[in-house]
């Protein structure tokens, strides 16, 4: 049976999302309520036992039209279900009804939806019966059961550019000011003459999930002491993210960002005692050139969307038609 949860129910949702392979920081009811986006907690229970979820985040337009779609900064959202040790074919078979009603509750509640999963939720075929339309994109994985091996699965390039920096005096200091992590971010984008639109959320997020501990910024500073790159990672109980990352190109140093990453990286081994490094994908392909050489497992995530065909009407004579 699927409800909507309520608010006072948020405990029980997070603790789905902790122990759930899907779940991940940007299910958890702290992010979804610093988002700023209106959301909705969908869960399917057997019985008492809140067995699998979804989150739909959502706007209402002016003419009263509900989009599910993500908030700024939220790689994934999507399904999530509680880990068992049912046979394949059972798990399989009982999960593909459980999507299929979830498809059914969003499309019921909301006239227009888009949502991308977490890389390991890989079932799309309810939603296509459904009459979803689907897409795929892509992240890099580093597994980081061995430091030793990370270092060498590198591009050899990656390595060199790293020791480079620390040779020329660039060294990492973690911080936890994020002013001075989102300067650097902006001037990546002031670079590309384009503007960080989502600043008001990410410090927003930063503010929770500093006061959770999780979330860390990696500062690159020069012989001066000065910051001249940045990465910034958030973590949950199972991986660690690339959220952010910037430089400041009047000072650049071609390895400072790629030092910064792997300190993030031993950080999140020895540290944080996790096992898995997520990128977080990117369609801009220097960035994703940036991200490939550093070794990791290039992993497809998916997306689903669906709109009512009204909704299509109106796009559609919006884009051509250009109607206001």
């Amino acid at each position: 049976m699927i409800k909507e949860l309520e608010i006072s129910e948020c405990e029980l949702w997070d603790n789905l999302v902790a122990n759930s392979s899907q779940g991940t920081i940007f299910h958890k009811s702290c992010w979804l309520n610093a988002s700023g986006m209106k959301f909705r907690l969908y869960g399917y229970f057997r019985g008492d036992e809140l067995f699998a979820g979804i989150p739909i985040t959502y706007d209402v337009s002016k003419f009263g039209i509900k989009k599910a779609t993500h908030p700024l900064l939220t790689p994934y959202l999507g399904i999530i279900f509680k880990d068992t040790n049912a046979k394949y074919v059972t798990k399989i078979s009982e999960e593909k009804g459980i999507i299929r009603e979830f498809a059914q509750t969003i499309k019921e509640n909301f006239e227009a939806i888009a949502i991308s999963f977490a890389p390991c939720f890989i079932d799309l075929q309810p939603f296509i019966w459904q009459g979803f339309s689907t897409s795929i994109r892509y992240t890099y994985l580093i597994q980081l059961d061995d430091l030793n091996d990370v270092w060498m699965s590198m591009d050899s390039k990656r390595r060199n550019d790293i020791i480079r920096a620390e040779k020329d005096g660039i060294y990492i200091e973690m911080s936890d000011d994020f002013t001075q992590t989102f300067k650097l971010v902006e001037k990546t984008f002031s670079r590309q003459s384009k503007i960080a639109i989502f600043k008001d959320q990410a410090f927003k997020y930063n503010e929770i999930l500093k006061q959770k501990g999780q979330c860390k910024s990696f500062l690159a500073k020069d012989r001066d002491g000065q910051a001249i790159g940045v990465v910034y990672i958030v973590w949950d109980e199972k991986r660690s993210y690339y959220l952010l990352g910037g430089y400041d190109s009047d000072r650049s140093h071609s390895g400072a960002s790629a030092l910064a990453v792997w300190n993030a990286i031993k950080f999140v081994k020895k540290e944080l005692h996790l096992n898995s490094f997520d990128f977080e994908g990117s369609t801009i392909q220097p960035v994703e050139l940036f991200f490939r050489k550093f070794g990791g497992t290039l992993t497809p995530y998916y997306s689903v969307f669906w709109m009512k065909p009204y909704i299509k009407a109106i796009s559609y004579a919006k884009k051509f038609l250009k109607l206001d």
